[in-house]
């Protein structure tokens, strides 16, 4: 399957109907029990506004914790302060056996993916710190995200399969074969309830990781899905049919309004925060955050023909309000022990906030640029625009900050491109971000930049988004022949560049990421990086939290996935 024409087949395409057959596996899980040992906070106070009779659901809902398995610095748009302590899986283990126990009815726990990525003890563990913390949550489904394959398909399909709840996915196929690597769906019967669970995941990795990672494997066959779930409702009967869709939040929504057939998307992949639900129709869609900061209840009451009325809540993981589960504690601690000392070396001082939460430009990754750019003597200096890593307060910071900002090691690589070459490349980029089709959105927050700076029109068409394209404050000439340094994406052509192809004069050079961070730290051991005027939109305001809030239109400060303090 190649092309936007093609995913859209999905909504009338029969051809995986008969992969279903068997797929719809009964299961039951031990989800919302009580496991023996969790700690024992006071219950919360009952759910309101539900109706009196019907089945009774609740699904709780996390993802994208990037190995963030300790509680951490989280930024809180509005908040006081804005930046406060929250997550850790010790503490969102006591909050989901809180939830647990305070509901009336079935209860689900679910898993949206992106777990075993995202810091430096996964990095030099291959995932392994995260195995069984996430094992003791006693989830019901897991839905693999882009980075679980983060350390390449062997490592990948065996971390799956130790697993001890179901892994879903409908679109993870092996490439040679056409067979799923596993079962679509799942069906779990509990307390009078039977649901049906989808997993999704997003569409566009293979394609866009670095090849390595998904060599074998295809994450862009999503035909039939509409044609999946509608003879899924026809022969199972099911009360309650969910998609987890490590999409993405703005493809989860387009996802949700070309199958009504759906009642609940529970979305990944964006770190969006869902402040409330959004409705697509009759569905509904969240996505509750990430690194384990929040933790998504959705309450539903079922009557004959589908939803009669539901509640979301997006639960903050404050330190105030959550213990640690002395169990959880316990795993988390003997997970990290083997890397403690090398997780508590100092890198650097940071004498600004380094942080990673903004669509159009970051202080994290104003620093890493410059330090490439710095290291590899280039005009410009390029990084990949990763959502993932915690922000890192004023401070001395250490190896583990480091590496929750970049949970991965590559060769550096360099070359140089024309002006005409690094304006179609931008234009590109661009519209990856700022699409108007939700299919065609992929890749992060786009690519960042050292030494570029861009000012564009985000609702433009594709390919005439550029207003002003400078490097080193000047105007970018076509003809004119720019360098260019970034990290190398295992298993692709040398004269890619941090995506970008054709690349001329490309060479690795003698040192990696980390080395040339370590190496400019050395001549700039207190750093204050700020954010400025690399990356302007003219229609959106200079900061931008949400990226579906930009794609949605109308006002930026009302879209449900634009905070203002903590959820209620």
């Amino acid at each position: 399957m190649t092309g936007h024409t093609t995913r859209r087949a999905f909504m009338s395409s029969a051809a995986a109907i008969p992969l279903l057959r068997g797929a719809g596996v009964l299961a039951t899980g031990f989800g919302c029990a009580i496991p023996a040992g969790a700690s024992q906070p006071a219950p919360a106070p009952a759910p309101a506004g539900q109706a009196q009779d019907g089945k009774r659901v609740t699904l709780l809902y996390f993802t994208d914790t990037h190995a963030q398995l300790e509680t951490h610095p989280e930024y809180v748009p509005g908040g006081s302060p804005e930046i406060q302590m929250m997550g850790g899986y010790a503490r969102l283990k006591t909050a989901i056996e809180q939830e647990r126990r305070n509901r009336d009815g079935a209860c689900f726990l679910l898993d949206g993916g992106d777990e075993f990525q995202g810091s430096g003890p996964a990095a030099w563990s291959e995932g392994e710190v995260v195995l069984e913390p996430l094992k003791a949550f006693g989830l019901d489904a897991f839905v693999p995200g882009n980075w679980e394959a983060a350390y390449g398909p062997e490592r990948f399909k065996q971390t799956m399969s130790r697993l001890n709840c179901p892994v879903i996915c409908y679109n993870l196929h092996d490439e040679a074969s056409g067979e799923r690597l596993f079962r679509p769906s799942i069906i779990i019967e509990r307390d009078g309830v039977k649901a049906a669970f989808v997993g999704i995941t997003d569409v566009g990795a293979s394609r866009r990781q670095p090849p390595v990672q998904f060599r074998g494997m295809d994450t862009r066959r999503i035909e039939g899905l509409r044609d999946f779930i509608k003879d899924l409702r026809a022969r199972e009967q099911p009360d309650l049919v969910v998609a987890i869709s490590h999409t993405g939040l703005s493809i989860s929504r387009q996802m949700a309004r070309e199958i009504q057939e759906l009642d609940v998307v529970l979305s990944a992949h964006t770190h969006e925060r869902t402040m409330r639900e959004i409705m697509e129709g009759q569905v509904i869609v969240i996505e509750p955050g990430c690194f384990g900061s929040f933790l998504g209840r959705l309450d539903i009451v079922l009557k004959p023909g589908g939803v009669a009325s539901h509640k979301f809540r997006l639960i903050p993981i404050l330190p105030s309000q959550y213990g640690e589960d002395t169990r959880m504690k316990a795993l988390v601690d003997r997970s990290l022990a083997p890397y403690r000392a090398r997780m508590e070396q100092a890198a650097g001082t940071t004498e600004t906030l380094l942080m990673r939460y903004d669509v159009l430009e970051t202080t994290a990754d104003n620093f890493i640029t410059d330090a490439v750019r710095d290291i590899a003597k280039s005009d410009i200096g390029f990084s990949n625009g990763f959502r993932f890593g915690v922000p890192i307060p004023p401070s001395v910071f250490t190896q583990a900050d480091l590496w929750s900002l970049l949970p991965m090691d590559a060769r550096m690589k360099s070359g140089w491109v024309t002006g005409a070459e690094l304006r179609t490349y931008l234009e590109n980029e661009l519209e990856l971000v700022f699409s108007k089709d939700p299919w065609k959105l992929n890749g992060g927050w786009g690519v960042r930049a050292s030494g570029l700076s861009i000012v564009f029109k985000a609702s433009a068409e594709p390919g005439h988004r550029l207003i002003s394209v400078k490097v080193g404050g000047q105007d970018v000439e076509d003809q004119r022949r720019y360098t260019i340094a970034g990290c190398e994406r295992d298993g692709e052509p040398v004269d890619v560049v941090c995506r970008h192809p054709g690349t001329h004069d490309a060479r690795v050079l003698p040192l990696t990421l980390h080395e040339a961070l370590k190496e400019h730290l050395a001549m700039h051991p207190v750093i204050g990086p700020r954010r400025g005027d690399r990356e302007i939109a003219t229609d959106l305001p200079r900061i931008v939290f949400s990226q579906d809030a930009a794609l949605a239109g109308g006002d930026l400060s009302k879209a449900p996935t634009t905070p203002s303090g903590l959820p209620g």
